[in-house]
């Protein structure tokens, strides 16, 4: 997982932690289903190249994202 990656995710997590408002948590997970879009699109593409290397990389970048938008559903939900 290259360093880029997961400094994206851990700016992407702070930013959830610090979330105050409906509207902030709602920016996270908008970030989040644009990048898991992405991701599918990728994956669609690397399927259908062959490239299974590919497939593989984009689908443990997508596992990172299904875990953030995990704790954008637990956040939204009055405690």
């Amino acid at each position: 997982m290259d360093s880029q990656f997961l400094m994206e995710i851990m700016e992407i997590n702070e930013k959830l932690a610090e979330a105050q408002s409906e509207e902030a948590v709602a920016e996270v997970e908008s970030t989040v289903q644009a990048k898991k879009k992405e991701f599918t699109d990728n994956v669609k593409m690397a399927f259908e190249q062959d490239d299974f290397e590919k497939a593989k990389e984009i689908l443990t970048k997508m596992k990172y994202f299904s875990n953030v938008e995990e704790k954008v559903k637990l956040k939204k939900i009055p405690l």
